[in-house]
């Protein structure tokens, strides 16, 4: 049961929805089925890792329901599929509620179909005034606006034959602005995978639309202005708009929403990305900047919980930025906001990342000797890590071959890694041999390592570059 889509689904949960959701199947309304409750008593003392043989599906239709004489597997897999739908139905009805203006918007709409005038008109006026308080000026406030502008319009009580129906403008205004908004924004990111994959995409008006960004009705639309000079960003890689754009979002920050404001600082940390993989080491203090920014605004937290990746990189930067106190604070500070399934993965190989850039090499190898590692991702950092250290130590010849052959034997036989993550591990172990024997080699062959690097997407292309430097002669 444990690799079911009923526990891939549980595991959505965080444990104060346990409870939630506890009480949303005890409700008749909906749910009638007390098998169905009592399978959640018991799958919920396993959350979050769900593990063991207790979760054996014969196991559990014996242990719950010993009065199925017959086809349980059967029907435990029907249980299971019902209590799956209930958890899709409880987590929509809480993103309903957690969504204030989706929530009044189908509120109006079923008022409106119900002919209950006075009560629409009310909610409108209500819906309009909430948003108006709000500080935010992005995508979806365009679109709760001109979703509302067009509920008033479109309503029976609406008088059409008078000039200037005003909610006939703000639904076009609103439109514009919303139609303005998304495909710049979109566009942005093309611009982006254009610099990042050479990937070609012709994006119908966008010139036209940046063009009519100059216009004064848009002279108060910052998001629109933000991701104009984003694409513009993209286009000429020039470090003065970069400072204009990174300035345009910081100084109106509180204007974006928190999924808006995601996403333009991923896009200008993309962009100093790509700047600083290319050789251009003053994006690197821009790159910290901009996390530490994130962290003080506290949008790398989403519902209680930070992504791993997002850990996983902040730590990154502070290492490569020689900040290891900061990364050693932020470590202990942040990580119990990883999910608690993968908290102990994370949290070593942070430590790990952390040991190794201070050039505590042999250290990096004790906790990974004693990490019991569940993740498969995370395995095949640690063993990266692993033969990076006895690459550095000179103690380890033969244990650094062996480490490469073994790696490489893993990758190889592996039929869950996917084919681009096998790929660029072996042509890593490839690559790390010929540069442990170029050390030692008597000919010269920086020059063609250098290229090669240049030609090759490996992981650790900063190291490897830097060791080039250093050991090759």
């Amino acid at each position: 049961m444990y690799k079911s889509k009923l526990i891939d689904r549980l595991r959505l949960l965080e444990k104060d929805e346990l409870r939630d959701f506890g009480q949303f199947i005890e409700s008749p309304y909906y749910n009638k089925d007390e098998k169905a409750i009592k399978l959640f008593k018991y799958l919920k003392k396993y959350h979050p890792v769900f593990a063991g043989k207790q979760l054996d599906r014969e196991y559990i239709a014996t242990k719950l329901f010993p009065e199925w004489k017959a086809k349980q597997y059967k029907k435990i897999s029907y249980l299971m599929t019902d209590l799956s739908q209930l958890v899709d139905d409880f987590i929509t009805v809480r993103e309903l509620e957690n969504d204030k203006f989706e929530y009044r918007q189908i509120q109006l709409r079923a008022y409106k179909r119900r002919k209950g005038d006075w009560f629409f008109n009310q909610a409108a006026k209500k819906l309009k005034k909430d948003l108006d308080k709000t500080p935010e000026r992005g995508v979806d406030y365009y679109f709760q606006n001109y979703r509302l502008n067009h509920e008033i319009y479109t309503h029976a009580t609406t008088n059409r034959i008078q000039t200037r129906i005003q909610s006939l403008e703000n639904t076009i205004n609103n439109l514009d602005l919303f139609y303005f908004s998304s495909k710049l924004r979109y566009g942005s990111e093309v611009q982006l995978r254009q610099l990042l994959f050479s990937e070609k995409n012709d994006l119908i008006l966008l010139d036209e639309i940046l063009e009519a960004v100059n216009l004064t009705a848009f002279d108060n639309a910052i998001f629109v202005r933000v991701f104009a000079k984003l694409i513009q960003l993209c286009r000429t890689q020039d470090k003065i708009i970069y400072d204009e754009v990174k300035l345009l979002i910081i100084n109106n920050f509180e204007q974006f929403n928190a999924i808006e404001q995601v996403d333009a600082i991923n896009l200008i940390n993309s962009f100093c990305l790509i700047e600083y993989n290319q050789g251009n080491t003053e994006y690197l203090p821009e790159i910290f900047e901009i996390h530490e920014f994130g962290l003080k605004h506290n949008i790398w937290i989403i519902d209680g919980r930070m992504r791993r990746a997002i850990f996983d990189n902040i730590v990154a930067i502070a290492c490569n930025s020689k900040k290891f106190d900061w990364a050693d604070t932020f470590i202990r500070r942040y990580a119990r906001y990883i999910r608690e399934d993968i908290a102990q993965d994370v949290l070593m190989l942070a430590k790990c990342r952390l040991e190794f850039s201070m050039g505590n090499f042999d250290k990096t190898l004790e906790l990974i000797r004693d990490a019991e590692l569940i993740d498969g991702r995370y395995q095949e950092s640690a063993k990266i890590f692993q033969i990076r250290c006895y690459y550095e130590l000179s103690d380890y010849h033969d244990t650094f071959y062996d480490a490469c052959n073994a790696f490489a034997q893993y990758c190889r036989r592996n039929k869950l890694m996917s084919q681009p993550d096998k790929t660029s591990y072996l042509n890593f172990i490839t690559f790390i041999k010929q540069l442990h024997e170029a050390r030692y080699a008597r000919n010269s062959i920086k020059i063609q390592l250098l290229e090669k690097l240049e030609k090759n997407a490996l992981p650790y292309t900063g190291w490897l570059k830097e060791k080039i430097e250093q050991d090759v002669k």
